[in-house]
């Protein structure tokens, strides 16, 4: 197998700007029309499971992530299943932070546990996602973990759709902390060329006609 590597640097962009230029060449994210999760069209999606395929592209997302939790406490990490799980490994390998496992679906042999991995009752647990359009998949993951005893008040996030998600997740108890948005995103790929201001136009005007409201119900 022979993958097209993106350029190694972006000598004259900040290190954001480089990651956001890295996962366009990758293909991470693309234009069209796309159904998403919700089940309104989008004219962007983000596919962000391909950089499992990029160890390095991996290794600065970790980086980001991780930067934008600094500040924070918590005991241990657990990604989103299933495109976070492998940014929530690298956080916890890069840094050397526990991490657990949540679950998609119980299982019906062993111990049946919705939560994989070792911790203590009432330890401190950050949520690690790769894209927030809803904020649904956070707050499930929130409340499998809370379940099991855990305590969930944040969550880290790689792209903010800016649809509404962050607020449904401040109305579900946790704060999220989010990397990037999709307006940064828009911004620098048609500042480096890779974008025409109509494509753009139409992913801001999506943005801003198709948000959640902190009251309404997951999609």
């Amino acid at each position: 197998l022979s993958l097209k590597l993106p350029n190694k640097t972006h000598p004259t962009m900040s290190d954001l700007e480089s990651l956001v230029i890295s996962l366009h060449e990758i293909g991470a994210v693309k234009f069209g029309s796309f159904k998403l999760k919700s089940g309104i069209m989008s004219p962007v999606y983000f596919d962000l499971r391909v950089t499992v395929s990029y160890p390095k592209i991996l290794a600065h997302i970790s980086k980001e992530l991780w930067l934008a939790v600094k500040s924070s406490s918590f005991d241990v990490v657990c990604g989103v299943p299933y495109t976070a799980l492998p940014f929530a490994t690298a956080m916890s390998i890069d840094n050397n932070v526990p991490m657990v496992v949540r679950r998609k679906e119980a299982k019906d042999y062993g111990t049946k546990k919705m939560v994989e991995g070792v911790y203590k009752q009432g330890a401190s647990c950050l949520i690690v996602e790769d894209v927030v359009t809803s904020g649904a998949s956070v707050l499930e993951t929130a409340a499998s973990l809370r379940e099991e005893g855990l305590s969930v008040k944040e969550a880290v996030v790689l792209l903010d759709r800016e649809q509404g998600g962050p607020e449904r997740i401040e109305a579900g108890g946790m704060k999220l902390h989010a990397v990037l948005t999709v307006s940064r995103f828009i911004e620098v790929l048609q500042a480096a060329g890779k974008l025409d201001a109509a494509l753009a136009d139409s992913v801001r005007e999506f943005v801003a006609s198709n948000r959640f409201q902190p009251d309404a119900p997951a999609p």
